[in-house]
This record gives structure tokens, sequence and C-alpha cells, in this order.
């Protein structure tokens, strides 16, 4: 398949190299010094050295044919490509990032007949850009609104799975994400972890974003969501509390708040009156 990735960051790279190592031909979109890095290596490389062919673009070019385009970047910056994602030639494109406000925009901009939606679940980082990934880890899989986009992410050895009402898993896994984000930011740069008055907050947190879910009219998705949902208080604020301590949240800090926030500032606009506690804990 011809495919082109939207943005080379670290899943839009793990992307990019699982397909083109799956042997399909794969274009990505850069810019910046990770632009220059591709033009040069004419490739994605990881930090073991292996390499996947792949052909850099600074922007899309309007009249080339694409079996599949993936949109990796993340909600708060997809507005600045979405008039090259609607006018791009691929037959099926893909949107692949958190978002609360729902799936509907999207189908309505590139026409229902080639929008699919997803959500990318695994490991990955870019370190001198260069990148490290694993997609195989437990719990690690990926969520996807086609049946055939399940089978080409399998054959590409990307797990997956696939989901009828990915409004609902969106909007769920948003409400247990925005709490971990949370955690991550408070601890970024900082000399001790997560404390126990931190943990109980995000557990109450999480409970807000969970209600505004289900008053939406959606089930909790997926299962370990709704395990998380049902635990008690305490249960739930030392599994936070512990959960905190892993690499895999105190990494977030990194990214910045700027996605946590435009989360936050999605649940707001729904109903500013369910979730007060997520409003002032907003970076």
């Amino acid at each position: 398949m011809k495919i082109i990735v939207f943005g080379a960051g670290r899943i839009g790279s793990t992307l990019a190299f699982c397909f083109s190592r799956a042997g399909h031909e794969v274009s990505v979109t850069a810019r910046g010094a990770r632009l220059d890095t591709l033009i040069h290596d004419a490739a994605i490389v990881t930090l073991d050295g292996r390499r996947a062919p792949v052909t850099p673009l600074a922007a899309l070019r309007p009249s080339e044919a694409y079996d599949l385009a993936i949109v990796t970047v993340p909600e708060h910056q997809v507005e600045s490509i979405m008039a090259d994602v609607s006018s791009s030639q691929a037959k099926t494109i893909l949107f692949m990032f958190n978002t609360f406000q729902g799936t509907a925009r999207y189908a309505s901009a590139v026409g229902t007949e080639r929008f699919a939606f997803g959500f990318p679940n695994m490991a990955a980082t870019l370190v001198d850009q260069q990148l490290s990934f694993r997609v195989d880890g437990p719990g690690m899989l990926s969520t996807l609104s086609r049946a055939d986009l399940v089978t080409l992410f399998q054959d590409a050895g990307l797990p997956s799975e696939y989901e009828d009402d990915m409004d609902a898993f969106l909007r769920s896994h948003v409400a247990f994400a925005v709490p971990l984000f949370l955690a991550g930011l408070l601890m970024w740069k900082r000399s001790y972890d997560l404390t126990w008055k931190e943990a109980r907050q995000l557990s109450a947190a999480l409970v807000e974003g969970f209600d505004l879910v289900k008053s939406l009219g959606h089930p909790l998705k997926p299962r370990n969501i709704t395990w998380v949902a049902r635990m008690p208080f305490w249960m739930r604020s030392f599994v936070l509390w512990a959960f905190s301590r892993s690499a895999l949240v105190k990494a977030v800090g990194e990214f910045g708040p700027a996605e946590t926030r435009y989360l936050i500032d999605e649940m707001v606009a729904i109903d500013p009156s369910r979730i007060q506690l997520l409003r002032e804990l907003r970076p």
C-alpha cells in the first residue's frame, strides 16, 4: 500500500517504521530538525541501528494518491493541517490522537466514506532523532474503528482491536488519561513523587471525568477503565499513587501542558458544571 503519515513524532515515526518494514511504501510529513534528519537518512532510524526507508515531505503533495493517510499530530495542532488532510487524494484517512469532542467533525471534514479513527497504544520516544519503541507490551493494543485497518495493523506487527463506538472509547480514555497527565506534569523536574493528597485529588478528578462521559450516554470503555471506575476511592487513589511512580507517567511532563490544557478545555466546553476540580487542576 501507499501510505502517508502526517507527523513524524514518536507515534507517527513508530507507525511509519512498522508499515515500511512490512513492505509498504511510506511517506512522512515533518518539519524543523526532524525533517532535516529524515531527509539526510531517508529512513526512520532506531536507537539500535535498524532502518526503515521513508519519503520525507515538508508538506502534502496534493496530486499524490495514497491508499491510507494517518494523522498522528496532537489534536491541538491538527487544525493547521486539516486543509491538507481534507484535500488529499487518500482513499482512507485515519485520525489517531486524544480527543474528547468526538469524531463527527473529522468524519464531516473528510467524508464518511473514507473516514476512520483510532487510538495508538504503544510506548515510544525519540532520542536525538532516533526512535525507541515497543508495540507489544502488556496491555498495548491499538484500537481502530474499521476491521480492515485492524488486519493491516496486525500484519505490520501492531497488535490491534476493533471498536464500534469510538466516541465512547475516546472520551473514556481522555477521562482516564488527563489525571495521569496531570500527575506527570506535577512531578516534572521536582525532587519528590506524587503525594497521597495529590493522588486523592486526581482520584476525584477521575470520577469527574467518568461521570461526564456517562452523562453523555456512553458506557465506559475498555474494560480496564470500567474496573478503575468501580474501585473504592482509597484503592483508586493508591493505584494512582503507585502508578505515578512509573517511568511512563513521569515522562509525560516532558511533552508539556498544551495537550492536557486542550483536553480539559474540551471537557469544560461540554459541561463546565461537572468538572470543577479538573478546572482547578488545569496546568
